[in-house]
């Protein structure tokens, strides 16, 4: 099936004359090598202080891993958890915050952010593997290139160009357990004068448990046009998706009571459902006044509509939500001397716009006469600056700095003749703006080719979403509650060796977190925490033999309560431990084996915390496999996920009155895919 697209219309803005550049006052070392990618906003790798790892498209197509979320689990810092029963919906965070991963970890797509202003998760299964070129995973703060949200780190997800490859169509298809049934379509085309690429994936899904239907049409087209000195680009996609949301499974020790065990794919909300329907565009340009200087500009558009439906033992809930965004983004890349030091710079804006509507209604019947309609805007401005010094041939320096500007304005209108409005009441208006600042300073020193060490302090930040924003007060009256942005302070140290087979690398990170938003199961709000501490070591190596080629990596993560009544008290969601093994072997005939354990340690629920509830979620392991063979321009592949059978949740909510009672989410046992494609060139 392909998706079927509502007409957009699409933001189109005159460009302003573009300033001429005064040429450089000195000529730049030729140690700087600039990278100017308009997807991508990050210098060479090579010189910047960070725990960074970039994923090409052959990383991407060799690994076992059947969605994204289970691709990004592998690597070194990163964690997933899931209530769906659906990998692709995985809420995936760096250096984990348990349940509001997804609110500081930001996900861009072609450098554009796909985390919105609510606490709805990243749709990863909108984004094709087949489409990606590469993945740049940024550990610790990227707040000052990147902006809010980002205090666990980014995941830059670039998609392919149809410059960088020869003209081609793919056709791809899949099959697996649960009745999964999967078509992804690509084609590329490039001449002198334009080049295009465009791609379609249609996924439909049983899902694991009863009542987990899934599914997903999505297409993108990309489309380039080369001008004398820079490129014209603009993009069009989305999706549509539907998934049935089969809720949790019970234990209650005390009443013998163990769904999970007895029952693992039942459902307990048979009725409860979302629905969503995207679609976004981009238009940009990049202009390169010389081989250092650049101008890019784009701007970009995004529609989502969203609808569910929730039923629990007390109300019913019916949602019709609609958040369009607007952005405009300009930078300038340019190479001046800073007294006499060569250094490469990065100035620039980033400034959005956001207007959510919801109405809220008892039943889906009556989404015409709902009970409270919501209108809130979001205003967003930011300046930032970042350079990269070389100090000398081995050493550079990093200097950042980002100044952002929120303003939250909202209204909420109370039907209290609506059915099912009872004794509810309307909140009163709201308006806040805040300021805040970013930065990062960092050190690169390389010893000899093989070795290097970084160190960096930086500061990040994150505001409170509209979902976190609008909630029943003490008196169980709905308000607009406001919160303190959330602020992090990081410091971060790390070492690594590599050679022509061998790489490893350590790094051990602390950030004090000032007023960590989170949800407060105890009085059912959104709150500013007392302070925080978050601090780990992340160990990643990797070796290629003649026969196999191993990788590995080992998270250590430690974050507590530093002030306030639980203080020392773990913050619950987080894994102190996690590793992972993987190995790719050609085979004879020219098979791929690829093999991958990923082990996760146990972790307090997610409202323990307190720490006193006395049971925790489970450590668990998981292997996948990967068999695939190329026959000329065929490729048939074989994935068997979850090898050896495990029952594990990695999401739980115990209770807060009654011992031994709690909600887990079961997620999939061993599950198998069968793939053929196919490329035309």
């Amino acid at each position: 099936m392909s998706p079927q697209f509502k007409l957009l219309p699409i933001a189109i803005i005159t460009m302003a004359a573009i300033p001429t550049v005064a040429s450089a006052s000195a000529s730049a070392s030729s140690e700087l090598e600039k990278v100017v990618v308009t997807s991508s906003r990050l210098e060479s790798t090579d010189l910047l202080a960070a725990n960074i790892t970039v994923l090409d498209s052959l990383d991407i197509t060799n690994s076992p891993a059947n969605t994204l979320p289970e691709l990004l689990a592998q690597q070194v810092g990163i964690n997933t958890t899931s209530t769906s029963g659906h990998s692709d919906k995985a809420s995936v965070g760096i250096r984990t915050s348990g349940s509001t991963a997804t609110q500081n970890t930001l996900v861009l797509l072609d450098g554009r952010r796909l985390n919105d202003i609510d606490l709805s998760s990243v749709n990863f299964a909108a984004i094709p593997i087949e489409n990606i070129e590469r993945i740049e995973i940024v550990r610790g703060s990227g707040s000052v290139l990147y902006g809010d949200g980002a205090t666990g780190g980014i995941i830059n997800i670039i998609t392919k160009s149809p410059n960088d490859s020869q003209p081609a169509v793919l056709v791809k298809t899949t099959f697996g357990s649960y009745n999964h049934k999967q078509m992804n379509g690509s084609a590329n085309y490039a001449t002198d004068e334009f080049g295009i690429t465009a791609n379609i994936n249609s996924l439909t899904s049983d899902g694991y448990r009863e009542h987990n239907d899934f599914d997903l049409d999505s297409g993108q087209l990309d489309l380039r046009v080369p001008t004398k000195s820079g490129e014209i680009y603009f993009k069009l996609g989305g999706y549509k998706q539907k998934q049935q949301l089969p809720g949790n499974r019970e234990v209650n020790l005390a009443a013998s009571i163990n769904q999970f065990e007895s029952d693992p794919k039942g459902a307990s909300t048979p009725n409860d459902w979302a629905y969503e329907d995207t679609i976004f565009s981009t238009l940009g340009y990049s202009h390169s006044f010389n081989s250092t200087d650049s101008f890019i500009i784009d701007t970009s558009i995004r529609q989502k509509e969203q609808t569910s439906q929730f039923f629990t033992s007390f109300n019913s809930t019916y949602t019709a939500t609609d958040l369009d965004t607007w952005s405009i983004t300009p930078r300038f890349n340019f190479r001046r001397n800073l007294f006499s030091l060569p250094a490469d710079w990065t100035l620039g804006s980033d400034i959005y716009h956001y207007d959510y509507t919801s109405n809220r209604s008892d039943l889906e019947q009556n989404e015409n006469d709902p009970i409270h309609k919501l209108d809130v805007k979001q205003k967003s401005i930011a300046l930032y600056a970042q350079g990269v010094v070389q100090l000398s041939s081995q050493t550079s320096m990093i200097l950042g700095w980002r100044r952002q500007r929120v303003e939250q304005s909202a209204s909420d209108i109370f039907n209290s003749s609506a059915p099912g409005a009872g004794f509810g009441s309307e909140a009163p208006d709201f308006d806040q703006t805040d300021y805040e600042n970013s930065y990062e300073m960092g050190f690169k020193h390389a010893f000899t080719d093989n070795w290097d060490i970084y160190a960096r302090l930086g500061r990040s930040v994150r505001f409170g979403t509209v979902d976190e924003l609008f909630e029943l007060n003490d008196s169980f009256q709905q308000v607009f509650s406001p919160l303190d942005p959330q602020t992090s302070n990081d410091r971060e140290i790390g070492v690594a060796f590599h050679n022509s087979t061998f790489e490893s690398a350590i790094s051990y990170f602390e950030q004090d977190i000032t007023n960590e938003i989170r949800f407060n199961a105890a009085t059912f709000q959104n709150v500013n925490l007392d302070d925080t501490k978050h601090k780990g070591v992340e160990l990643s190596a990797s070796k290629a033999f003649s026969f196999v080629n191993l990788s590995a990596n080992y998270t250590y993560l430690n974050a507590k309560f530093s002030d306030g009544v639980n203080n020392g008290k773990y913050l619950t969601l987080i894994p102190k431990d996690t590793f992972n093994i993987t190995a790719e072997s050609e085979l004879p005939y020219n098979v791929l084996l690829a093999v991958n354990l990923n082990y996760v340690n146990e972790a307090f629920m997610s409202n323990d915390s307190s720490n006193s509830f006395g049971i925790k979620i489970p450590s668990y392991k998981t292997v996948n496999l990967k068999l695939k063979k190329q026959i000329n321009n065929p490729e048939l592949a074989l994935q068997v996920n979850n090898l050896f059978d495990e029952k594990y949740y990695n999401y739980a909510v115990n209770s807060t009155s009654t011992a031994g009672r709690y909600n887990v989410y079961s997620l999939p046992e061993r599950t198998a895919y069968v793939s053929l494609s196919y490329a035309f060139k």
